[in-house]
Formats: structure tokens, sequence, C-alpha cells
């Protein structure tokens, strides 16, 4: 029984692979819109966001190494580096993506750092939404 929900769940996961791609394209592809670009292919979209997206893992592995390992110098804790990274990844993937989203699709370095801003702010969105939505049906149960 338990190998069956263990199936289940990577057969899940497995299939939401897709639906995060095309979300991720669409608000992408979205972003360049709003911010007076041409709409990329769903193609050069994905490449962009894969190359971005590679970059910045590669980037982000050596920086919480980094951060970690002067934070156990310094002996502090390790969830205190982790916030640590977290606010250094964020300027970290503004330059990487604006510089790739520049270099990719030939617009100014500025044009790049608006997509990101616009991008990242439409996902924020999507996240705050799905918060209100389950904090109401949160607060629903609570009074039935």
């Amino acid at each position: 029984m338990g190998f069956l929900i263990v199936c289940a769940a990577c057969l899940f996961f497995l299939m939401l692979v897709p639906v995060t791609l095309f979300a991720l394209t669409f608000i992408y592809r979205s972003s360049c819109v709003l911010c007076g670009l041409p709409k990329p292919t769903v193609m050069v979209a994905s490449g962009i966001m894969f190359v971005a997206w590679l970059s910045l893992v590669m980037a982000v592995g050596v920086l919480d190494r980094v951060v970690h390992e002067a934070c156990n110098a310094a002996g502090l804790p390790p969830w205190e580096a982790a916030i640590i990274v977290f606010l250094l990844a964020l300027p970290l993937d503004l330059l990487i993506s604006a510089g790739i989203e520049s270099g990719l699709m030939g617009v100014r370095f500025g044009k790049g750092v608006e997509v990101w801003y616009t991008q990242r702010l439409i996902q924020l969105s999507i996240i705050v939404a799905i918060g209100f939505v389950v904090g109401v049906i949160v607060l629903i149960q609570q009074l039935v």
C-alpha cells in the first residue's frame, strides 16, 4: 500500500512539471509584453528561462557554500546563514536574469531589469492570491 502511495505521489509531481513550466513561460512572455518588448516564442522564452535558472543555481550554490562556511567560522547558527543566502540571492538573481535577458534578447540591461521586476511581481501576486484563498478557507473551517 505504501509503495502505491509513493508511486502516485511521484506521478503527481511528474505531471506538475509541464504545468509549472508552462505557467512560468507564460508569466515570462506576459512580462515581456508588459515591458514593451516583442513577445518571444515559447521555445525562446523557455530557453532563456532555462539558461537563467541554470546560471542562478550554480551561482547560488557557490554563494551558499561560502556563506555557510563563513557562518560556521563565525559561530552563527545555520538558519541565519540561510537568511543571508536568501537576501544575497535576490540581487544575484536580478543581475543574472537581466544580463541573460539583455544578451539573448538583444535589449538594454535596464529592460532586462524591468522584465525581472515585472515577472517577480506577477509571481508574488499569484502567491498572495493563493495565500488569501487558503486563509479564507481556514477561517471558514474554524467558524463551522
